[in-house]
């Protein structure tokens, strides 16, 4: 218990993970088939679904300098650095991960995910589009949009994320992507009727809501912005919205708009 302590706090984890892994090595000693390494992993697991990303990574560090590198592990890593907005040193756990295998579809979509954080859309074209196809999930689908988006490439990204789209029809934010792909495509007609759909479901939040004020605006209609209810929206605050959004419609290019409406940031880091 005081070595695995010792180990805990050189690597910066906090007391409470420190003392969680206390207790799941003393729950974990009734399984002999478990090595030690395993039950890291399973801790480091539960620790990360908690949301203390930055603790899961090191102890997956950990878990790496005990036995052979997997690309599992390599891959658990980088997301938990994702997770915990380390994106740079997530691309270079899947970019370990890949040394093995150039199509591991899973490092791909990691490595893809750091490189939109990172403001490389090329970059993140070059992996995603290896990645959609073998995956053919929304948040590849989505991932994908929008490095397209931002390599400036609105029509494809409203190809890719209509694919989301379809896989995941009552995704509120997996719609809403798409008519804000459309909008920065130039087919404002249909970003505005597909967003008002968004807008007009029970299970809208505020977050449509802004959505739809943008769309509305980049597509000229800015008094019917106004009119948009939004809950406990205080009157300032729509103005401030209204504003930020003709400053993006101002923007010279599809890719520039694309980077205003933050859509490296369009989708979770993994699913």
């Amino acid at each position: 218990m005081v070595s695995t302590r010792a180990a805990a706090c050189r690597k910066g984890l906090t007391w409470a993970a420190v003392i969680a892994v206390g207790f799941a090595l003393s729950a974990c000693a009734a399984t002999p088939s478990d090595t030690r390494e395993d039950r890291l992993l399973k801790l480091a697991d539960d620790v990360d679904q908690r949301g203390d990303h930055a603790t899961a990574a090191a102890m997956y560090e950990r878990a790496l300098e005990q036995g052979a590198p997997s690309a599992d592990l390599l891959i658990r890593l980088g997301n938990a650095r994702l997770a915990a907005g380390e994106p740079e040193a997530a691309a270079q756990a899947f970019r370990t991960a890949l040394a093995d295998d150039i199509d591991l579809a899973l490092a791909l979509l990691g490595l893809g995910t750091a490189q939109l954080r990172l403001g490389e859309p090329q970059g993140a074209l070059r992996s995603l589009s290896r990645a959609a196809p073998k995956l053919d999930n929304v948040a590849a689908w989505s991932r994908m949009g929008a490095a397209q988006a931002l390599a400036g490439h609105p029509d494809r990204s409203v190809e890719a994320f209509a694919r989301a789209a379809r896989l995941e029809p009552q995704d509120l934010d997996v719609q809403a992507n798409l008519a804000l792909a459309e909008s920065l495509a130039g087919d404002d007609a249909k970003a505005i009727v597909d967003m008002r759909r968004v807008a007009n479901s029970p299970l809208a939040e505020a977050r449509h809501y802004r959505n739809l004020i943008l769309v509305l605006v980049l597509g000229g209609q800015r008094e019917e912005a106004r009119r948009i209810e939004i809950p406990d929206l205080p009157a300032a605050r729509r103005e401030s919205l209204i504003a930020s959004a003709e400053r993006i419609a101002a923007l010279p290019s599809a890719a520039a708009r694309a980077q205003a409406l933050g859509m490296a940031r369009t989708s979770p880091a993994r699913e």
